[in-house]
């Protein structure tokens, strides 16, 4: 099936959307956007840094829970 990112409009996957239509959602770098205020939200909470999404490749901190999808 062929999706289509509801705030960007990019289009992703197989198929042919003139027969099937699209399916709508998120892309991935819209997703992280949208959840990005959540994210820092909860760092916060768990006593870690509201750094989501900040980085450039490094993190040191290795106890948060964000960490693998921030990166």
């Amino acid at each position: 099936m062929k999706f289509q990112c509801i705030r960007c409009h990019s289009s992703w996957g197989e198929g042919i959307p003139e027969e099937e239509g699209y399916s709508h959602g998120l892309c991935a770098p819209c997703l992280k956007e949208a959840l990005t205020p959540l994210y820092r939200k909860r760092q916060i909470s768990e006593g870690n840094f509201d750094c989501f999404g900040r980085s450039q490749g490094y993190c040191d901190q290795s106890a948060c829970k964000y960490r693998e999808i921030c990166l």
